[in-house]
């Protein structure tokens, strides 16, 4: 049976991949607003696997890419959380200890860690649906019901 993990995960990359896919449809009628929110999530997937692992992000939270960028650093998340987090089945009440963007130290248990960064995908793609929705668009259903059915 798949962890809960591993099906969240699952979920993330399903919604943030059809998120983007409907976005480069729009071509250069996407609004900005969104090309910054979804560089935002993708920044901030980045910035918590690398807290996560201690090391530097090397991209700033609200740093702005173009969707290509996105599609790359999406991916790349994916895979590389795929490879540490559910591969290597790290204990997920084992904690890290990780300065914010502000410099403030803190220490999270993995799955509290795990589960902000799939709660923090989920509100910023139901923004960008929004912005959609309000340029005359119908945003993409990124439901998790809709994703296990």
């Amino acid at each position: 049976m798949e962890s809960s993990i591993t099906q969240l995960s699952r979920y993330n990359d399903w919604a943030n991949t059809k998120v983007l896919t409907a976005l480069m449809k729009l071509g250069s009628d996407v609004p900005p607003r969104c090309v910054q929110l979804f560089s935002h999530i993708v920044n901030a997937q980045v910035i918590w696997l690398s807290r996560i692992h201690g090391t530097a992000a090397g991209v700033d939270v609200w740093q702005l890419h173009d969707l290509a960028t996105c599609a790359h650093m999406q991916q790349s998340f994916s895979d590389r959380f795929q490879e540490t987090i559910v591969a290597q089945d790290l204990a997920l009440s084992s904690t890290v200890n990780y300065t914010n963007s502000k410099k403030d130290a803190f220490h999270n248990s993995l799955q509290d860690i795990i589960i902000h960064i799939f709660n923090h995908g989920t509100y910023h793609r139901a923004q960008i649906a929004t912005e959609i929705r309000q340029n005359g668009f119908t945003p993409e259903n990124t439901d998790y019901i809709t994703f296990v059915r």
